[in-house]
């Protein structure tokens, strides 16, 4: 039969409409981007296909007067989104919220405002412009997934905050996918809960200043106290972590360490090289400080210096009499060295893109040879603007927010945090074990895997006290400057690695680098590239007008 020219628009026309009506249900995009930023991991995939029943995400992030920034990272989020609720299993309902226009009203405003604040969703305060005038704007910059009576909150603004708002928003993208996943995962039902043993009995540390620390963790995993001095071993465990001993290890404890990580454990470890003690309200005396510990450590080819690095460049601030105000002391908020910012290694995925952490009293790691054949990967660093004070020393008050002095500030930047992996060896090996009475047998070396991370400041995990309300800050949070370190982010992500899947860490490895335009080759030729822009539509316009012009003369005179 032959196709007449009717019936074949009929059947372009009908294929058409039926694309259409399909086009929802089929998703098909090829990712050609270098970076493969439209592609989800191998590991996200995984926590997607484990869900077992359906999740809402409600998103914060939305309003037609976001910042261009802003856009970028809503529409990298929306797209993400797209891509999950395409290759879940179970549903997903995704919720896109204007705060504007769903809550007019400043009351109403005002009620989100302070329930996102507790979730851990802090509005960011921008400047935008509006017919010529700045108007200052609140952006929620974050996500709340649910599932049954579960929740999790998502800040998605991460980053360093020392570099450019540009970039904090370009690795706040880099995370989104890292971010998400880990929310999807917290309200899971089905999934493993690892096992996490604080040592109490070497620490003196309140516990209101670890209620921050430890809430986050409950989250994912299931935590113990432990009396080591009453414990055999440390089998059940899958993980240790000390916090700011003060009371030395002795040989019967570290041989517990020592045999827990040749089996394959894991550990943290936020180790005081120094002791500071108050002097008359004019300043600090700093002494070592020996925990037991630095003889294990060194057997692993790490060792905890008994000094105090002090950073001229990067370091937080304290208020100090500078004088008088009438009979009122006059109080300036000055540097202070002793309290360091410290950057994160940018190529491990504990630490990529992460704000500065905030150290308080921070001592130096050095590697040295030992038989371990152990992988050491520093975490955090100083800025190379440093002082290396040995001890005994003091650290008079006076000397806060005096010029900085590059002559004294030449240490060169010194290593904070190293992690150690591999086949730990014993420490004990060829030397008289410490105890008669073994409740297993001693074990040289294994083929199980362990990892420690040693973190020079045991004021990292510690949360402060409100002054006036005695309640928990958050952790990082310096009640000076207002503002909240990464300092709960570099925990987290350490725990992660320890005990997760580290698949699921491969997420944080994407880069999504910048592209900016070059400012002086658009003002040199502007002129030249709005005249291609413009003239290349109306001449492909008017040559396709002229050739359709030239056919139906051809046509109709023939």
């Amino acid at each position: 039969m032959k196709l007449t020219k009717n019936g074949l628009w009929v059947i372009l026309i009908g294929v058409g409409i039926l694309l259409i009506v399909l086009s929802p249900q089929l998703r098909l995009r090829w990712d050609l981007s270098e970076e493969k930023k439209f592609t989800l991991s191998e590991s996200s995939t995984q926590v997607l296909q484990s869900l077992d029943g359906p999740i809402s995400i409600k998103v914060y992030l939305g309003g037609k007067n976001l910042p261009g920034g802003f856009r970028r990272l809503e529409k990298a989020l929306l797209e993400l989104l797209d891509d999950v609720r395409a290759q879940s299993p179970q549903r997903i309902d995704i919720e896109q919220i204007d705060v504007y226009k769903t809550y007019p009203k400043e009351k109403d405003r005002q009620a989100l405002i302070f329930y996102l604040d507790s979730l851990g969703i802090p509005p960011t305060n921008v400047v935008n412009q509006e017919d010529g005038q700045q108007v200052q704007q609140l952006i929620f910059p974050g996500i709340v997934i649910e599932k049954s009576d579960r929740q999790a909150a998502i800040l998605l603004l991460k980053g360093n905050k020392l570099t450019s708002p540009q970039e904090v928003l370009n690795q706040s993208i880099e995370g989104l996918e890292y971010e998400l996943m880990q929310g999807i995962r917290q309200v899971q039902d089905n999934r493993e809960r690892k096992k996490i043993g604080f040592f109490l009995d070497h620490s003196k540390v309140p516990a209101i200043k670890q209620l921050d620390l430890i809430a986050q963790l409950k989250k994912s995993y299931d935590l113990y106290p432990v009396d080591l001095s009453q414990s055999l071993t440390l089998d059940g465990l899958d993980a240790i972590c000390v916090i700011q001993p003060s009371i030395k290890f002795s040989m019967e404890d570290q041989y517990k360490i020592d045999q827990f990580l040749v089996q394959g454990g894991k550990g943290i470890f936020f180790l005081d090289g120094v002791r500071i003690d108050t002097l008359e309200k004019q300043g600090l005396i700093v002494t070592p400080q020996d925990l037991g510990l630095q003889n294990l450590l060194f057997q692993y080819g790490v060792r905890l210096n008994s000094n105090l690095v002090k950073d001229a460049q990067m370091s937080g601030a304290i208020p100090l009499a500078v004088g008088n105000f009438g009979n009122q002391a006059n109080l300036e908020l000055m540097p202070w060295p002793a309290f360091p910012l410290l950057n994160g290694n940018p190529n491990s995925v504990i630490t990529k893109n992460l704000d500065a952490i905030y150290g308080h009293f921070v001592s130096s790691l050095d590697t040295i040879q030992s038989g371990q054949n152990l992988k050491r990967t520093a975490l955090l660093k100083t800025s190379p603007y440093t002082q290396v004070q040995k001890t005994p020393a003091t650290l008079p008050f006076s000397a806060s927010g005096k010029e900085f002095d590059p002559a004294k500030y030449q240490g060169g930047s010194q290593v904070i945090a190293y992690m150690l992996e591999g086949k730990f060896q014993s420490a004990f090996t060829n030397r008289i074990l410490p105890t008669e009475k073994l409740a297993k047998p001693f074990q040289a070396k294994t083929d199980q895997p362990g990892t420690l991370i040693v973190v020079a400041d045991g004021d990292i995990p510690l949360n402060g006290i409100d002054p006036s309300t005695k309640a928990p800050l958050p952790l990082g949070f310096d009640t000076f400057a207002k503002h909240t370190f990464a300092n709960k982010d570099f925990i987290l992500n350490a725990f992660h690695y320890l005990l997760d899947d580290q698949q699921a860490l491969l997420a944080r490895n994407k880069n999504v680098r910048l592209r900016p335009l070059d400012k002086v080759k658009v003002k040199e030729e502007k002129s030249f590239w709005q005249g291609i822009n413009l003239a290349i539509p109306i001449s492909f316009a008017g040559i396709v007008s002229l050739l359709v012009i030239l056919y139906r003369k051809k046509k109709y005179n023939a």
